[in-house]
């Protein structure tokens, strides 16, 4: 009873651990389409967004982990954890 209190506890000292990240970056300009996608990342590695698809430059990005990713970080001990990048390029002047 008391190796299952310690890894009971083991497991609720590791959720915190794996918190929520949410970030959003915007611009003054008009938004355009949204192109949205998740990956997984592998022990903090960085989000990057290629954005060479925008020849007007990025109006909003917005990063952030879905609940189910949350799941799977806790799951993984936080070793994979899932991640949403969503950016928005400048529509054309015309």
């Amino acid at each position: 009873m008391r190796r299952l209190f310690k890894g009971f506890l083991a497991v609720l000292m590791m959720v915190p651990l794996s918190g929520c990240l949410g970030t959003m970056v915007q611009s003054p300009t008009a938004a355009g389409r949204p192109n949205t996608t998740t990956r997984v990342h592998i022990i903090w590695a960085p989000t990057s967004i290629d954005a060479h698809m925008c020849p007007n430059g990025l109006s909003e990005t917005f990063t952030y982990v879905p609940l189910w990713g949350v799941v799977v970080g806790v799951l993984t001990f936080s070793i994979l954890v899932p991640m949403t990048t969503s950016y928005s390029c400048v529509p054309d002047a015309g």
